[in-house]
């Protein structure tokens, strides 16, 4: 009769018990990878595997810290481009103002009233540089002598460039038409170094787009990498776990048969 007559220890119904409890577990692990779609969800699923997963996470984490600070970069920029476009289009109407005073053919009361809007005008561009544009791009300038609608002294614009409005008071009143050719070069010059610092910022926020959509790129291929290791295969996982669902009710059956074979050797008693 072999085992079945050592009634004290059930070797059959042990190797029975040992092969439930493992397909349990292995159930265990197939549900898990089914309801997180992960294959290794901890060091001890695969610690090779586990270990570079992690690193790859910190790496994506870090790319998209990266694209975050670079929109915020690319915002910063934009406003300030904005105010400088204000800026631009000032000039250019200042421009046009000077242009249509630059007449003998315009009277004295006429140029009073586009030399008060000058006025105005030259006084609302200080304004802007003062309180628009961020001083982490325009630092140190210095505003002298503001006459009349004359921006004399320098205005400093650092580090992208120099403005300078000066020598000559921009000035429209009068007969002298030379001195109003002068002020429209002066204005006709602040118009040039205002759209040549947009060009810059427009170079500067480019360049950093460009730098955002290269972190795009590598995000996804991060991902990818990733995805090749840690995510399951919900497909192959379902099937493995039918496979163990059946092996389970066997597994179950041939332990209540183990279990109850000793039964047979009552028969030796009778």
């Amino acid at each position: 009769m072999g085992d079945l007559a050592r009634i004290n220890t059930n070797v059959s119904a042990l190797r029975a018990f040992q092969t439930l409890s493992n397909l349990n577990s292995r159930i265990t692990k197939s549900q898990e990878r089914i309801s997180t779609g992960k294959l290794v969800n901890r060091a001890s699923d695969s610690p090779s595997d586990y270990y570079i997963t992690r690193k790859l996470e910190t790496d994506i984490n870090a790319v998209k810290r990266k694209n975050k600070n670079i929109e915020r970069g690319i915002n910063f920029l934009q406003t300030n481009d904005s105010r400088l476009a204000q800026v631009a289009s000032i000039l250019m109407e200042m421009s046009d103002l000077a242009n249509q005073a630059n007449s003998i053919a315009v009277t004295s009361a006429e140029k009073e009233a586009i030399q008060q809007d000058l006025t105005q005008l030259s006084e609302e561009i200080v304004n802007i540089l003062q309180s628009g544009v961020s001083a982490k791009l325009y630092t140190g300038f210095t505003i002298a002598g503001l006459q009349n609608v004359s921006l004399t002294g320098n205005l400093t614009i650092n580090p992208l460039s120099t403005l300078n409005i000066n020598g000559t008071n921009i000035s429209v009143t009068g007969n002298n038409l030379d001195v109003i050719q002068q002020s429209i070069s002066n204005i006709d010059r602040a118009l040039d170094v205002i759209l040549r610092d947009e060009e810059r910022l427009g170079s500067y926020i480019k360049r950093l787009q460009t730098e955002f959509d290269f972190h795009e790129v590598e995000a996804v291929n991060l991902r990818a990498s990733l995805s090749s290791i840690q995510d399951a295969d919900l497909a192959e996982e379902q099937m493995e776990l039918t496979k163990l669902n059946i092996l389970q009710q066997a597994a179950l059956a041939m332990l209540t048969q183990a279990n109850s074979a000793p039964n047979s050797v009552m028969a030796l008693f009778q």
